[in-house]
């Protein structure tokens, strides 16, 4: 074995590779794009907002401005407009799910909020108004109107008149001379209407009697048959509790409340036959009276003073002065007669 070293054998150069030529491409590159149109539509898409994002914009824009106007007294009546606008847009914005929903919150708190605050400063207006104006009131001079136009003031109706109904009547019948104990319909020291019938060919007269069986008038004195109406207690002021009565026949006394004697009304005439007895309710006139009989006429009126209007004997027609207010008129005649009020 040989120690001498080995000679390495020299390696044969590596020949270079031909590089393969390019092709001609036969397509057609495309066309690069313009830059202005290429930033123009850049920047039309970073500026074209997404449609549901601007719900909750508008909710709590909406929001914001019902608050503002909520602080604000006079606003505050019309707040509720753009809270009510806020809760709604902040509401569908929730519902549909939008990028900003911080915002659409916003809008839905905001609005309540406004809301209530625009009631309370609602309030606080308006009873700050009121306790101005009753400060005005309490400071302003009382204006006291001496004497009223009676068209300022409409007149009060008049209450209906009370309706008071007659006493039952009282009926007496008996025959000859009698003493006959009464009682009066409405009462002893009431005015008392007495209408009486007699039967008989001889004198019937009828004295009113008082507690001591004094008599006080002649109602009735007539010979023969009678029929008719009479008043009593109506001037002497002494309570009548019995009637004298002298007869040859059969009578009738009926007792009558004066609430049921007939009326003589003012523009009308009123008729009648024999001893009657009328009520008046009017002003001062003029009466144009007649009757047609033989033997004595007289009308009497019972008012605020008694006045003998006619006497006469037989046949009679004239005009008399007549009072005014009420008053309860006799009439004593033995024919027929006629008052024409005027």
């Amino acid at each position: 074995m040989s120690d001498t070293p080995t000679t390495p054998e020299p390696q044969p150069e590596a020949q270079p590779q031909p590089q393969p030529q390019p092709q001609p491409s036969t397509s057609t590159p495309p066309p690069a794009p313009e830059p202005a149109e290429s930033a123009v539509a850049a920047a039309a898409a970073a500026t074209t907002p997404k449609p549901r994002s601007a719900l909750a914009l508008w909710s709590m824009i909406a929001g914001i401005v019902a608050m503002v106007g909520a602080i604000i007294p006079g606003l505050s009546f019309v707040a509720w407009i753009p809270a009510l606008a806020a809760i709604v847009l902040g509401i569908i914005a929730l519902v549909k799910k939008t990028p900003r929903r911080g915002q659409a919150l916003t809008g839905v708190i905001l609005g309540p909020v406004a809301w209530l605050v625009a009631i309370i400063v609602s309030i606080g207006f308006i009873a700050g108004i009121g306790s101005r104006v009753d400060d005005v009131a309490a400071d302003a001079p009382e204006i006291v109107d001496e004497e009223p136009a009676p068209s300022e003031a409409a007149p009060e109706p008049e209450p209906e008149p009370e309706v008071v109904e007659p006493a039952p009547d009282v009926v007496y019948s008996g025959s000859g001379d009698t003493i006959l104990q009464i009682e009066l319909p409405a009462g002893p020291d009431s005015i008392g209407i007495a209408t009486m019938t007699h039967s008989g060919r001889a004198n019937f007269a009828v004295w009113s009697l008082d507690a001591n069986l004094e008599q006080t008038d002649l109602l009735v004195n007539e010979i023969g048959s009678y029929s008719g109406t009479v008043p009593f207690n109506q001037t002497t002021g002494e309570q009548i509790t019995a009637f004298e009565i002298t007869a040859d026949g059969p009578w009738t006394v009926t007792l009558r409340d004066v609430l049921s004697v007939r009326e003589a009304p003012q523009g009308a005439s009123t008729t009648g036959q024999g001893d009657d007895v009328l009520v008046y309710r009017g002003d001062a006139t003029v009466a144009d009276i007649s009757h047609t009989g033989s033997s004595n006429f007289a009308v009497w009126s019972f008012g605020d003073r008694s006045d003998l209007l006619v006497n006469e004997i037989g046949t009679y027609s004239g005009q008399v002065r007549w009072q005014a207010g009420a008053a309860l008129i006799q009439v004593s005649a033995d024919g027929a007669w006629t008052i024409a009020l005027q």
